[in-house]
């Protein structure tokens, strides 16, 4: 008999789990993987809870992650709905994606699945670095995130994290007229990299938001250094290079060339998964059966896992899960156990599909 989708929830999210925290909850989903098919269960070497459910044929990476932004909710189950941290981001797509597997595997998926919940994806995503080189490149992959169980997310955005640094003279704070100091030079670097950037929201453009500002030492001197950190998210159409240094030479036209200097904190390249691709068709046919409508196929101003994984091994790839995604890192996270075991349903008969596909084009 297969688990309980709401109790299978209502525990993993009873179990507070914020990046860099995420071992207890990986200790209980190591004890629930006992009640399900897979043959090999085990803690790779960052902490990922790995399943292999064994097969001949399509190899597909199932991933969702186990971690949450920080910060406590209070965790209840009411009737049908589930509220606290990470009920929407994502333990509920976790869920959904573990019983669609044991699901489709029970009623005939022939291929291999290997489900992955990782660390980390809140943050340095380094579960997910792992598993790009630790397990054999699969065919297809699917990422557990909230789509409402009727969306289907074949891209995102790339992302870098740039740190601009600036440094000033100091001087008492009752004359400031003495000299620039390194805020002021900051925000007037900031104002024109806005100007252009700021306010674009497709996703077929380039975006920057400032993230963080530090700067000054104590209340009576001007400051003499700022550091501000940008996170800029660009579509496919952009190489990462050539943002950068538009936007240096942005912050150089502003406030010239000396007295700062940049760092990339880090980078994910942007992801568009191939539309035509059996992965995206079994997906949409299965929302459109489940519900009769097509399933908006969604391109995301942000970035994921997805990202990282399908970049790097150039598969097929898609995102999707149950749970209304602008409930995400929001003290109102919340979900419905039917909605969660519905979209199980979608991924068990979109795996079904993918075999029937495989058995056709592949090995006929």
């Amino acid at each position: 008999m297969i688990p309980d989708a709401g109790d299978l929830l209502y525990d993993l999210v009873k179990i507070y789990s914020p990046t860099g925290k995420e071992g207890k909850v990986a200790d209980a989903l190591m004890e629930k993987l006992a009640d399900f098919s897979a043959d090999s269960v085990y803690k790779d070497s960052v902490g990922n809870v790995m399943a292999i459910f064994p097969g001949k044929g399509p190899r597909v990476l199932v991933c969702g992650h186990m971690d949450t932004v920080p910060g406590r909710l209070p965790v209840s189950r009411k009737d049908d709905i589930i509220t606290g941290r990470g009920a929407v981001d994502a333990k509920g797509s976790l869920i959904s994606l573990l019983l669609g597997s044991e699901q489709a595997k029970r009623l005939g998926f022939r291929g291999e699945i290997v489900f992955a919940s990782v660390v980390g994806e809140e943050g340095p995503s380094k579960g997910i670095h792992n598993v790009s080189e630790e397990v054999p490149i699969c065919d297809y992959a699917i990422f557990g995130e909230p789509s409402n169980g009727t969306d289907v997310t074949v891209g995102y955005r790339g992302r870098i994290l740039l740190r601009l640094s600036f440094k000033s003279g100091s001087y008492h704070a009752s004359a400031p007229w003495m000299g620039n100091n390194a805020v002021d030079t900051a925000i007037q670097a900031w104002k024109i990299i806005k100007e252009k950037f700021g306010d674009n929201r497709d996703f077929a453009k380039v975006s920057v938001s400032l993230t963080r500002i530090r700067g000054g030492k104590a209340d009576n001197m001007t400051p003499a250094n700022c550091d501000i950190t940008l996170d800029v998210r660009y579509p496919p159409s952009r190489k990462e290079d050539d943002l950068i240094n538009e936007i240096l030479a942005l912050v150089s036209s502003s406030i010239g060339n000396e007295g700062w200097d940049h760092v990339i904190v880090g980078s994910v390249q942007p992801y568009v998964s191939a539309m035509k691709s059996e992965i995206v068709q079994c997906f949409a046919e299965s929302v459109f059966e489940a519900t009769g409508k097509k399933p908006p196929m969604l391109f995301k101003s942000g970035s994921g896992d997805m990202n990282i994984l399908g970049s790097k091994w150039k598969i097929p790839a898609i995102t999707f899960g149950p749970g209304n995604p602008r409930l995400s890192h929001t003290v109102h996270e919340e979900i419905s156990i039917t909605e969660v075991e519905g979209t199980s349903k979608v991924v068990c008969d979109a795996l079904l599909k993918l075999q029937d596909h495989w058995d056709s084009n592949h090995h006929p």
